[in-house]
């Protein structure tokens, strides 16, 4: 449903800072806000598309996993601190999480990566989260038993929003009330081509929502398992370029509409 013309106007006013801030061509919340976000925290990530992103000005937040940048951290660190958010995913990526407890799950997947991030961030950054192959069912008991469970523990960790990956782009008032299933679109499982994804960004763009995009890989392989090109990522930057989207950290929307 179309936002409010009021609720768009007052979130202007909290987005102010935020804006001015921003390079000249990436302003104006009314032409659509998108967010490019990366999961795992894969060395192709590093490799090809911090590069791209650099050359055009833009910030992804990249969802990371501990086991997989350990060997890597310094590099993810810099990254971070060269204006790319860097967020959890958890410290092993696990999946099965329905015999696991909320203390379990804190000791083991949250605890360690959290500290890292810390560590290298600071405690003054803005906590965001990606559940780990989408799942939120933490835990016994109802599928909503589990999910608010999960969302108490990472309120718990001062951790502000956590993302899916499914879902249309999301209307302000709803991400207000519903931080913690932050909606998206998955590139190569939820869109398999180019145009998918410009049809989901136009319709953010049409209706003053923020458009949520996942990335694994980035090279050569499958779509069907989430690999996305060089050639294709560099033409989606280029494509948000063009529709005059701003392109911001999910740190940076969350920290705008508190």
């Amino acid at each position: 449903m179309r936002a409010p013309l009021l609720t768009r106007r007052s979130l202007l006013i909290g987005f102010s800072a935020l804006l001015s801030a921003a390079p000249a061509h990436a302003r104006g919340w009314q032409d659509g806000v998108v967010s490019l976000t990366f999961d795992d925290g894969l060395n192709s990530q590093l490799d090809v598309a911090v590069p791209e992103l650099d050359k055009r000005g833009m910030h992804g937040t990249f969802y990371v996993t501990w086991e997989n940048i350990e060997a890597r951290a310094d590099d993810w660190a810099r990254v971070g601190r060269e204006g790319h958010e860097v967020a959890d995913h958890s410290t092993h990526h696990p999946c099965d999480l329905a015999r696991l407890t909320a203390a379990q799950y804190q000791r083991r997947e949250l605890a360690p990566i959290e500290h890292w991030l810390d560590a290298s961030f600071g405690t003054g950054r803005v906590r965001d989260f990606a559940y780990p192959c989408d799942v939120t069912d933490l835990g016994s008991g109802s599928a909503n038993a589990q999910a608010h469970r999960f969302a108490r523990l990472l309120r718990q960790n001062a951790i502000v929003s956590a993302r899916t990956s499914e879902g249309p782009p999301n209307p302000i008032n709803w991400t207000r009330r519903h931080p913690f299933q932050l909606q998206a679109l998955a590139l190569g499982y939820d869109a398999d081509t180019l145009e998918k994804v410009l049809a989901y960004l136009r319709r953010a763009q049409a209706s003053g929502r923020w458009a949520v995009l996942v990335l694994h890989e980035i090279g050569d392989g499958a779509t069907s398992n989430g690999f996305v090109s060089a050639s294709e990522f560099a033409a989606l930057l280029d494509a948000i370029t063009r529709m005059g989207m701003r392109c911001a950290t999910v740190g940076e929307v969350m920290r705008g509409l508190r």
